[in-house]
Order: structure tokens, then sequence, then C-alpha cells
């Protein structure tokens, strides 16, 4: 009995301490995942356009960086940051949470020119002078402008530069000039603007914002060279039409509200001398695409190319804009160009277009 009894004892010890080793042993436990949620707002400062404030909206997080585009880092929820050159920027917001998720939340930053930077020139008591005039979304701390005044008959140009926030310029009657101006603010931030000038103001092309655009002829022979090359805003291209060119031929160029034409140009082909210019043409206004006004008329008595080599520029003969004021603008939805006459039968011209 007791020979029995030994082994008995000795089972129960080794069940107690198998017993004991699995109440021991952990249970797993999946751990908590905190997800963080990225989100804030952004407001432009009103007095500085380069100067936006960030509020942070995000929650379940321990830590935030933030991101501006432009190589800064920022850690605090509600961060003001200035831009120090115009140009697009991507803002990302990352969330960091205790157990080390993360989110983001980026969004889009334009600062354009023209969003900073306003620029005027208005006529003067002086014949053909001009005043211009900046006004900077911000504190000026320096400003430089450049004038390149264009000489109508033998392009020659003239740079001249000013650093008042105010100056004069004039510029020859007939001519096509452009102009920039750099600002710079007292945080830093700079912006430039550059335009187009006659002495009637500055010159804006609107070509390229038409809606609807057509013409009576077209180069059926050669797409390269069909209507459309008059106003793909590239002089390297052309409308060619080597037949006999039957007249008028009309451009219509359809805006999307009426504005007013200052000015408008064309530009010669890159051969033929002055043989398929066009000699007479009007230009033609209308509000409602039926009833028209006449606007501009010009005849010529020599082409393009035979009047540059007659001023001495016979390298330089092709491929040149020629421009021409509108004495009474007034705004139309509507234009035409409507030749009625060429130098001969065919016709080739690089680019028209149309400027506010």
């Amino acid at each position: 009995m007791k020979k029995l009894l030994k082994p008995l004892a000795l089972l129960i010890c080794v069940g107690a301490i198998v017993s004991c080793s699995k109440k021991d042993v952990p249970v797993p436990v999946d751990p908590v995942t905190v997800n963080p949620i990225s989100d804030y707002t952004i407001t432009p400062d009103p007095a500085d356009g380069f100067t936006f404030k960030f509020n942070s909206l995000a929650k379940n997080f321990s830590t935030l960086e933030w991101r501006f585009g432009d190589d800064t880092l920022k850690t605090d929820t509600t961060p003001t940051h200035t831009y120090l050159a115009t140009g697009t920027y991507l803002v990302d917001l990352k969330t960091i949470s205790k157990t080390g998720d993360f989110s983001h939340k980026d969004v889009v930053i334009n600062i354009i020119p023209d969003s900073v930077l306003k620029v005027t020139a208005v006529k003067t008591e002086n014949l053909y002078q001009l005043k211009f005039n900046a006004a900077v979304k911000g504190n000026i701390k320096s400003i430089l402008w450049t004038f390149n005044a264009v000489d109508p008959v033998t392009s020659v140009v003239t740079t001249t530069k000013s650093t008042l926030l105010s100056p004069l310029q004039s510029f020859t009657f007939g001519s096509f000039n452009n102009f920039s101006v750099s600002i710079t603010t007292d945080k830093g931030s700079t912006a430039t603007i550059s335009r187009s000038v006659t002495t009637d103001g500055i010159a804006t092309d609107i070509t390229q914002t038409y809606v609807a655009f057509s013409s009576t002829n077209e180069n059926k022979d050669n797409n390269n060279e069909n209507s459309l090359k008059l106003v793909d805003n590239n002089i390297q291209t052309k409308f060619g039409f080597y037949s006999s060119f039957p007249v008028p031929e009309i451009v219509t160029l359809q805006f999307a509200s009426p504005v007013a034409v200052n000015l408008y140009a064309i530009a010669n082909g890159n051969d033929s001398e002055s043989s398929r210019d066009p000699k007479e043409w009007y230009i033609d206004g209308s509000t409602d695409g039926t009833n028209w006004d006449v606007i501009d008329h010009q005849t010529l008595t020599v082409g393009f190319a035979d009047y540059l080599t007659s001023i001495g520029q016979q390298d330089t003969r092709y491929n040149r804009y020629f421009y021409y004021p509108i004495a009474n603008p007034k705004p139309y939805q509507y234009y035409r160009w409507r030749i009625v006459s060429t130098f001969s039968g065919a016709f080739q011209i690089d680019e028209f277009k149309l400027f506010k």
C-alpha cells in the first residue's frame, strides 16, 4: 500500500506543477491603435499676399509637423508662414499619434504675381507720356522698373530703369514696347510682373481667351498651315493659302463677354517678300455676331517685307509684328479681321493678335 501511495503523490505533485505553469502563461493582447486625423484651415493675411495663417483641426495626435512646400518645417499648432516668392506650394500637415500611427493632409497654395502686385499706366498731360504705379499687397522695401522702348522704324531698343514707386516714361507713337517691375517686401518676399505697353497704356494680349474661331478660307492641302495657325501664339507657324485667294477673307473671334480692344497686331510670313501680304483690310466689332461696326481700316501702299527692306532691315524682314491702335475702343464680344485685297493671289500671315 505504501508503494502505491508514493506514485500517486508524485502524480499529484506533477499535476500541481503543470496547473501552476498554465496559470502563469500571459494571454496575448492586441495592441491599441490610435489613428490621428489631419485637418486644418488656411487664412490669407489681408495685408500681405505672401503670408498665411494655418490653424490645426487635427485630432488624436501627440505631435504634428507642418511642411509648407519651401523646405520649411514647423511644429506648433497654429503657425503663420510667409513665402519669399510667388509660385505653387504644397502644404503638408502630418500628425502622429502616441502609438506611432500617422496621417497627412495636403493643400496647394498658388501665389501668382497678379495677386500681390497690381500695375497701372495712365496718360499724362504730356503727349505720349505715361505715369506708372505699382500697388503691392504688403510693405515695399525696394522696387525696380525696367522699360524697353522700341523704335517702331528701326526696332532699336532703348532700356531705362527707375526705382521710383510711380515713374514717368515716354514712348514713340506707333511703338510696341515692354516693361517689367520687381518688388521686394519688408519681409523679404519678391514678385515680378512683365507687360507690353504702347503710348495708350498697358496692352494685354487677349487672343488666347477666345471661345470660338472661324475663317472663310482654309488650307485644305496642308493642315500645318491651316487658319488656326493665325491664333496659335506661335510666330513660327503660319496660315498659308497659295492658290487664288477668295476675298473677302474674314477671320472671326468670339469672346465670352464684351471686351474693349485697344490694339491689334499682324505678323508677316517667313518668305515671298510682300507678295502674299494683305493690302487692304477692316477690323470690325459686334455685340451679337450679326451687326458689325468698323473700328479700323488700313490700306498699305507697300507690303510688310518690302517696307522693312526699304528702311534697311533686309535681314529681319520676316516674322515681324506690326501694331495698329484702335482710335475709339468700345467693348464688343465679337471681332473680325476682314481682308478685302492682297498684293497677289496668294496669302500667308503668321499671327493675328488682339490686345485690351
